[in-house]
């Protein structure tokens, strides 16, 4: 067995509950060595439901412990930078729940950061794990679908279905925004992961409509990537059910896919239709599909239509992430999928433009300076002060 890397857990709130503790612990190269909150019962809680650990209140003495290797940040977004450069300074390795951080400068310099102390840096895009996302890159790396030209993607969800005490993505100046930089951030990677594209310019409608909170509940975004495809980003905290779909549009066929819930639209996990014989699939693909015809006298009675319904791995996924980052560590190979603190930056940086964006109600090329100036919207009116409050 390879050596064991000590983890130690940076906030002890639901996703670590759910995701990153378990993952920990699931892990053949990952043990978890300590737990850290300002909340000292609830570290200790955490702690002892998976055999115990170091209990701490303070980072600083989290990071003097020799066991801990890796530090997963499960706190609130604009506390990641702070945090993060002194895990630097320590010569921990850290993954970073999105977002890297609240603002471009500050992704971008912790991803540098990284380089210059030689620790690898991750950043909590845990869906790129998911199976559907999995063959859904193998389909367009094998030129299922041809060049791709058009997307579009929708994520909707009811604001109060995630019960967080902190309650911290109502208070923008903390999370920097409760459905762009929450939400639809996990779009805004995934895309450019499966695209192997960056975005080059975007226009933005940022809005607060329904919600009690004034925070962004109503998104849309129009992007322009720097190979030329067009897309589309739609997302809101008001809607009672979960809306969610993404679509992306070839010169040899299209792309379908949901990640977090089905629907009565949207029947399967992946959907391709594709101009490519059946006899050319990648083998991972034809063996996981269910044609719409099909005969063992005709193997290509088809009519290029592909379900594919492969194993659901949602809660998997924050395994697979860490297991990939450990690996990386021990072996000094770097893990193809995990998203990285410059993979990171780059999705922070699709935020601060559509903010700048619905600001000067212009479109707002990218890449952005490294010292881009930050501000909220004004959400139709419901302005918002980072240092004053909501006015």
């Amino acid at each position: 067995m390879s050596r064991q890397l000590g983890v130690g857990l940076y906030g002890a709130g639901n996703i670590v509950h759910d995701g990153h503790a378990p993952a920990v612990a699931a892990g053949v190269s990952t043990r978890l060595a300590a737990v850290c909150d300002i909340d000292e019962a609830r570290a200790r809680t955490l702690a002892d439901a998976y055999g115990g650990a170091n209990i701490y209140t303070s980072l600083d003495k989290m990071l003097a412990d020799p066991s801990v290797d890796i530090v997963i940040m499960a706190t609130p977004n604009n506390l990641h930078r702070r945090d993060f450069e002194a895990c630097a300074r320590a010569g921990k390795h850290v993954l970073c729940e999105k977002p890297l951080a609240v603002t471009y400068p500050d992704a971008i310099a912790m991803a540098r950061i990284a380089e210059e102390h030689k620790i690898v840096l991750k950043t909590g895009f845990n869906q790129r794990y998911l199976n559907q996302i999995r063959m859904a890159k193998l389909a367009i790396e094998a030129g299922l679908i041809g060049e791709v030209f058009s997307f579009r993607t929708v994520f909707s969800a009811k604001w109060d279905n995630w019960v967080d005490g902190s309650n911290f993505r109502w208070d923008l100046e903390r999370s920097g925004g409760a459905t762009t930089n929450d939400n639809l951030i996990h779009r805004f990677d995934m895309l450019r992961y499966l695209l192997d594209d960056d975005y080059a310019e975007v226009v933005a409608d940022v809005s607060h409509c329904v919600i009690p909170p004034v925070v962004d509940d109503n998104v849309h975004l129009m992007v322009r990537t720097n190979k030329g495809a067009r897309g589309s980003f739609i997302a809101d905290r008001y809607s009672p059910v979960l809306g969610d779909a993404t679509e992306l549009y070839g010169t040899k066929g299209s792309l379908s896919f949901w990640t977090n819930a089905g629907s009565p639209f949207f029947d399967v996990p992946l959907a391709i239709n594709t101009t490519v014989p059946m006899n050319e699939l990648p083998e991972p693909i034809s063996k996981a599909v269910y044609p719409t015809a099909r005969s063992k006298q005709n193997r290509h009675a088809w009519d290029g239509w592909l379900s594919i319904w492969p194993p659901r791995n949602e809660w998997d996924t924050y395994a697979e992430q860490l297991a990939g980052m450990a690996e990386e560590i021990l072996s000094g190979t770097r893990d193809g999928i995990g998203a990285t603190g410059f993979d990171g930056a780059r999705a922070t940086e699709l935020v601060h433009a559509a903010y700048s964006s619905q600001i000067a109600r212009a479109w707002v090329s990218l890449p952005l300076a490294d010292d881009a100036p930050f501000a909220f919207p004004d959400f139709e009116g419901h302005g918002y002060d980072a240092k004053a409050g909501r006015s």
